[in-house]
């Protein structure tokens, strides 16, 4: 009995040597693979390199590179021509400071997508994705729908019908950004992985 709780006790004790050398070691990972991202187009760019930035991270869908981050940047054009026009300071002040938010929320969304999608296919395997960028994704989808609550509130303080126009319009943008990022997550966290599932415990995902 003792040597089997001792046999146990090492299998668990490995294991979790194993997942923590392979968080450990996808780091360098991801910065190798960003690097990779760099593409040479001597007939369109002259011979210099040139950031892939999100076209490595999905094909097509929702969470295609075209798409990614549209609905944020739209929302931010949208917020700040109606703070520049609104008569209440105070709403202007509100909605200048949701899209400095927003801006956050499209650089934190976009280093997690490419962090996961630098993630090699062998370590995918077996360690599984990146469930630490996963998680921050979906905290980012959550925050613009927050962020989306929050303008229906503001909303109903505006009196021009322009205005409550173009909020409706970024609350809109924003809701398609967080389907986008989810539909992102669903993708990137698909495949068998040997040790995905420790992973994802050790993650808290």
């Amino acid at each position: 009995m003792i040597t089997l709780k001792r046999n146990i006790k090492f299998l668990l004790t490995s294991l979790f040597l194993i997942i923590t050398l392979g968080l450990w070691v996808s780091s360098p990972i991801s910065a190798k693979g960003q690097d990779q991202d760099r593409v040479q187009d001597p007939a369109t760019h002259g011979g210099d390199a040139v950031d892939a930035d999100m076209d490595g991270v999905a094909g097509n869908g929702q969470g295609s590179a075209g798409s990614m981050g549209e609905g944020i940047e739209s929302a931010k054009q949208s917020l700040t021509r109606v703070s520049e026009r609104v008569n209440n300071p105070e709403v202007g002040e509100q909605l200048r400071v949701m899209t400095e938010s927003h801006a956050q929320v499209q650089t934190k969304a976009k280093t997690a997508l490419q962090n996961m999608s630098a993630r090699s296919r062998s370590m995918k395997f077996i360690f599984g994705p990146s469930y630490q960028n996963a998680g921050e994704l979906k905290a980012q989808a959550a925050q613009l729908r927050s962020d989306a609550g929050e303008l229906a509130s503001l909303k109903e303080e505006l009196t021009s019908t322009t205005d409550q126009t173009e909020v409706q319009g970024a609350m809109d943008s924003l809701e398609e950004e967080a389907v986008a990022l989810e539909a992102q997550v669903e993708q990137e966290l698909e495949g068998f992985s040997l040790f995905g599932w420790l992973n994802r415990i050790l993650s808290g995902y």
